[in-house]
């Protein structure tokens, strides 16, 4: 069956993002008089929608947790987005798979605004054919990604879901598409993706070659 359609997590698949995703949550908690948590912490907030982060972290208080949601991308806004690097042969897969007549997208839990400033910023916006992120109404990684199919009538059976974390994997699945690609490089590990059922792992990003060609 050919695999078409190839939608990508932005932080922890294209992006290196940690040093300022994790600022953001520093910045945040020191506003909020919040105990700051270690770097081991920080690293499982990185792919979960910010608000569900937070709103797990406030226990179920809906006002702390849109607070903190509202401070931390104060702070992301004006600097956190721009603390970030490209994963080595990332770029070169990108052009590889749409050398093939591929389409790509980015299919991302974080704000939809912020990833298409950041992705315009690193000058990365003309490698992808659509860029999906998340809004009020669709803020978990199976509604980005149901929004992202259905604005590009990309049929499921010919699209593949790319990502590091376990969230990715099951928005792929509950979205029946043909593949979801678990990647080492970023922020989740093999046990975890293996565990969410990701039909294919890869540890380098020109891997991906091979299991979509």
């Amino acid at each position: 069956m050919k695999l078409k359609n190839i939608f990508f997590d932005l932080d922890g698949t294209i992006v290196e993002s940690s040093l300022g995703i994790k600022n953001g949550f520093r910045y945040t908690f020191d506003k909020l008089n919040y105990p700051q948590l270690d770097d081991q912490v920080l690293n499982t907030f990185i792919g979960p929608p910010l608000e569900a982060t937070f709103l797990d972290l406030s226990h179920g208080d809906e006002t702390w947790a849109a607070l903190a949601t509202k401070t931390y991308r104060e702070y992301y806004g004006a600097k956190g987005m721009f603390e970030a690097t490209v994963y080595d042969g990332v770029l070169e897969t990108l052009s590889d798979l749409r050398a093939s007549s591929h389409k790509l997208y980015i299919a991302t839990s974080k704000n939809e605004a912020v990833a298409l400033k950041m992705l315009d910023a690193m000058s990365l916006t003309t490698a992808f054919d659509g860029i999906f992120g998340s809004t009020p109404l669709a803020h978990s990684k199976t509604l980005v990604l149901d929004k992202a199919l259905t604005l590009t009538s990309s049929e499921r059976k010919h699209s593949v879901m790319i990502g590091d974390r376990d969230y990715d994997i099951i928005g792929g699945l509950e979205n029946s598409v043909a593949r979801t690609i678990g990647v080492l490089w970023g922020f989740g590990d093999k046990n975890e993706l293996e565990k969410a059922g990701a039909s294919d792992i890869v540890a380098k990003p020109q891997e991906i070659l091979g299991v979509i060609k």
